[in-house]
Parts: C-alpha cells; structure tokens; sequence
C-alpha cells in the first residue's frame, strides 16, 4: 500500500509538470495566431485559462520546486522534474512578453515615443503602484510582475524599449544608429516619470548591463542624474540584477544535449555569463534606491545552467523565457515584502 500511494503522489507530481508545459504551449500557439493577423472569434488562451485568477493559474500549474523556486538557499527538489524541459525548445525560442490589447513594446529601436497603456492589477489604496522601465532585458522580467499585479499585489505600469535601459550612457552597441532615438527617448521617459512621480510609489529598472557604456564610476553617475529627480520626489528606485549571458544559442543546444546534459553544457560559469553590473552599482551608491541581486537564481557555485528546476531559462543566448520570468514572481514578492513595500 505504501508503494501504491508512492505512485500515486508521483503520476500527481508529473501530471502537473505536464499540464504545466500544456499551459504554456496553449498561450503560444494563441500568441502565435495573433501575432501572425489571423482572426480568430474565440481565442483559445482566453477560453482556458481567462476565468481563473492568476495566483490560482500558477498554483494549480506549477509543480513544486519549478524553475527558481529550486535556486532557493534552503534546497527545493523535486525527483519528479529530472530530466523535464518546460517549455521544450521549439516554444522557449518564441517565448517573449506579449499581451494583446495593450502596447507594452515597441520592437523597432528607433523608438522615441512612450508606449501607451501597459498597464496591469487595479490601482487600490494600501497597494503600491509600480513602473517597470528598461530595455529589452527588462520586459524578459514583465511576465513577474504581471503576476504580482494579478495577484492584487501591486499596480503596474511598464515603459520597456529595446536597447535603451535607464541611464544617460551611450549604448554600447555596433549599430550606432540606435544613439539618438534611444537619447530622445529617454528624454521623453524622464519627462514622463517625473509627472507620474506624485502617484507612484516605486520605479523597477534594470537591463542588458553589456550594452551600458562607460567605467563604472561613470555608470553610476550617469544613471544616477535620471534616478535622483525621481526619488527626490518621493518615489522609491529599486534597480535588478541583469541576467546572465550565455555563449551559444540555447535551444540548439537542448535539442542537442537533452536537458539533464544540457543543463550544463548548454549553460555558462558566471565569469563569462555574468558582467559587471550597473544597475546594482548604481543602488548600492545612492540614497532612496535599493539592490535588488537575482543572480543566485540563475546560478550556484559558479556556474548558470541553463535549465533550473525542469524550466528552460533562456529564451536565446541574452533573453530569460516568459516561463522562468513568472517563477521568480514568488521571489520577487518575498523580496518587497522583506523591503516592507507590500505586506
């Protein structure tokens, strides 16, 4: 009898890791119709999972232990995801934030104009309303606090562009075309932030920290001329850790070596994945802002594998998937209930 119920908690657990990648290959293949123009009279995404709650979604999806929930610093295992790959390659290479209806980013990186109504959970008193701004490694992040502000936790409000992260830095990149939009850009976000200043209670920012040009003592002064006139008005700055960044494409990679081998050799040691970081600089050296370290949820004992608790982490060899996005929700929420933003 004790092996019976031993089959029966396992054939659970994997059901779950199952209806999980089912969960996830649903929303792409709708995203994918979407985007591609085709009309559809009854979206799929929207019948199946539209009438739960998003807390309730993820609770009833996601298997113990999955994707940075194993990365705590009291072990989380679960035998049951050894070997499981969510999502599989083909989807994960696909995966970036999207939300219909709502124009949260703008792909072309000739952007200067703000986008307009990615806004997210209901603005309620006692709860703090939340600007995301960033560059394209900061929408990666989005699908978690899309989850916090479904969850009631928070507001949200995101102004996301690639390749222009929160600074006054050049952008350290070849196509030096992407210079004067991205200044003109930010020029408009810092106009923007600063009226918004009298309803908001925290800005969210982090990015691609490869592409933030200058030494460090120059990032953090030049990061700090945006930051500072927001938080002198009252608003609280905390800044995350950029994500680590791989060698190689990871989904040829997986497809290769399967994800218990590929866990590893499709990852990176966190001397080639991780830079230094301007973000966290920045915070740790100016008064109103706060650090925010992910990066022990993306790698251990020096290296960043690339398949974390059964979920594929990256999206390609600089971008984290939708998927491991919404597992570090939970982590992020512990983290602002630690800083007392919400309760």
């Amino acid at each position: 009898m004790v092996w019976g119920r031993r089959r029966i908690r396992i054939a659970l657990v994997a059901s779950a890791v199952l209806g999980a990648g089912a969960l996830l290959a649903v929303s792409e293949s709708t995203e994918q119709r979407r985007s591609s123009g085709t009309t559809a009279t009854a979206p799929v995404a929207a019948t199946v999972i539209a009438p739960a709650p998003a807390a309730v979604r993820v609770a009833a999806a996601t298997p113990r232990c999955f994707g940075a929930a194993s990365m705590a610093r009291k072990r989380c295992h679960n035998p049951a995801l050894k070997g499981r790959l969510i999502p599989r390659p083909s989807i994960a290479r696909r995966e970036t934030a999207r939300y219909p209806g709502k124009e949260c980013y703008q792909s072309g990186v000739q952007q200067i104009r703000l986008n307009r109504g990615c806004t997210f959970g209901t603005r309620a008193a006692g709860r703090p309303h939340v600007i995301l701004v960033g560059d394209s490694h900061a929408r990666a992040l989005m699908p978690a606090f899309v989850e916090m502000a479904e969850a009631g936790h928070i507001s949200l409000e995101a102004q996301v562009r690639g390749s222009c992260s929160w600074t006054t830095s050049r952008v350290n990149h070849p196509d030096k075309s992407r210079i004067r939009p991205c200044t003109l850009y930010r020029k408009n976000l810092q106009r923007w932030l600063l009226r918004q200043a009298r309803t908001t209670d925290v800005v969210v920012t982090t990015g691609y920290a490869r592409q933030v040009s200058g030494s460090a003592k120059s990032q953090v002064i030049k990061m700090r001329d945006l930051w500072r006139p927001v938080i002198k008005r009252g608003v609280r700055v905390i800044a995350i850790s950029d994500n680590p960044r791989l060698r190689r494409e990871p989904q040829k990679c997986l497809v290769k070596h399967g994800a218990t081998r590929g866990a590893r050799k499709c990852g990176v040691s966190t001397k080639a994945g991780l830079h230094r970081d301007p973000f966290l600089l920045t915070a740790k050296k100016t008064r109103g802002a706060t650090a925010l370290d992910l990066r022990p949820r993306f790698c251990k004992k020096g290296f960043c594998p690339a398949v974390i608790g059964g979920a594929n982490v990256y999206r390609d060899h600089t971008h984290i998937t939708v998927t491991y996005s919404k597992t570090l929700a939970p982590v992020i929420t512990g983290k602002f209930r630690a800083m007392r933003i919400i309760r």
